[in-house]
């Protein structure tokens, strides 16, 4: 049986782990004046203090590879108490995950969530489900939507957002994610004592950028707002509430 960690919205973390039909819940209504292009964004939360949570890391890795897809693993810190403290792990990951446990008006957020364009979430272990909503996903994309870009300029960065005519993207928010293709890490303590764990798309740095205008142009990012040293910098591009992702893009910073 699939067994995922649960914890209740606006409560203390659960002390026991319970069981989730794999329902892949209603996707909300994107706004009607645009249209869906780009790469698919997939967020997973997940914790090495997690028994249930190496499955869905590994499925996000492999999904990592394909072209059409940003990967993003933010490793929450609720589990920690549990005898492992994940090294990944911050307060902001799980305050990101507790977002949109509100803006999708969800009883329980849970680890390993996989959300996926900001829209649906599921049970990030559970391959079937994942690969069909992804199919699903991609013969639904059209463009030419919005277009996300993000380039370097020497120590800095440039961000260009290009939005098709007529669509309406003002107040979008503007978010700023740093990931690490890939850790190896022995955990000695916890639910996955004695284990080696793989995890990829490890996100190390987030914040925001604030709120877009919605018209088109160029944005520069300072190469100091994104110091950390990582693999990947990407851009999301989502509605105000933390809701839908209307575009997405990366650099991969090894290549540059």
């Amino acid at each position: 049986m699939m067994i995922t960690r649960r914890t209740l919205l606006g409560g203390s973390a659960a002390a026991g782990a319970l069981g989730l039909a794999a329902l892949i819940r209603p996707a909300r209504p994107v706004m009607a004046a645009s249209s869906r292009s780009g790469p698919i964004v997939l967020e997973l939360f997940t914790s090495q203090g997690c028994s249930s949570c190496p499955p869905a890391d590994e499925l996000l890795g492999e999904l990592a590879q394909e072209p059409d897809v940003i990967a993003l693993a933010y490793h929450v810190d609720y589990w920690n108490y549990i005898g492992w403290e994940d090294p990944f792990s911050s307060k902001e990951m799980s305050d990101r995950q507790r977002r949109y446990g509100h803006a999708m008006k969800l009883r329980t957020i849970y680890t390993p969530q996989l959300v996926i364009d900001g829209e649906v979430d599921l049970v990030g272990s559970r391959r079937s489900l994942v690969l069909q909503e992804l199919e699903r996903r991609r013969a639904q994309r059209s463009g030419p939507g919005l277009a996300v870009t993000l380039t370097r300029d020497g120590a800095d960065f440039e961000l260009l957002l290009n939005a098709e005519q007529g669509a309406d993207y003002a107040g979008a928010e503007l978010f700023l994610v740093g990931s690490d293709e890939r850790h190896v890490t022995e955990v000695p303590r916890g639910e996955n004592r004695g284990r080696t764990l793989e995890d990829f798309a490890v996100v190390r740095y987030y914040r925001s950028l604030g709120h877009w205008d919605g018209k088109a142009g160029t944005l520069r990012i300072p190469g100091n707002a994104a110091s950390m040293q990582t693999d990947r910098l990407s851009v999301l591009v989502q509605a105000p509430g933390q809701g839908p992702i209307h575009g997405a893009g990366s650099l991969e910073l090894r290549a540059v």
